[in-house]
């Protein structure tokens, strides 16, 4: 699916691949775990692909996250707990600025 090019996608597409600290990273980390005796091009396809998966897990164990908290945070139920304690909490701020 193509994007415009001043859309949101393509900014951070941009952003992200032209970004010279994701370079650095890769740059100071791969000689450590790089063996000289060893083919380079397999080895360095092994980290950018665990790279990957670590990175695809994060991401959606982040999106299970918030998925959860918004239905969680857009029920009824919830609104009229998070109300009810805000108000409980704004008025023992009143009557502790009345009293002193």
């Amino acid at each position: 699916m193509p994007k415009a090019a001043g859309s949101p996608y393509v900014q951070a597409l941009l952003g992200n691949v032209l970004n010279p600290k994701a370079a650095s990273i890769y740059l100071t980390l791969i000689p450590q775990f790089i063996t000289p005796h060893r083919p380079f091009t397999g080895q360095i396809l092994a980290f950018a692909t665990a790279h990957a998966l670590l990175i695809a897990v994060w991401l959606l164990v982040w999106t299970g996250l918030i998925g959860g908290a918004d239905r969680m945070l857009s029920t009824p139920r919830f609104k009229t707990v998070v109300t009810r304690i805000t108000a409980v909490v704004l008025l023992a701020l009143g009557i502790r600025s009345a009293v002193t």
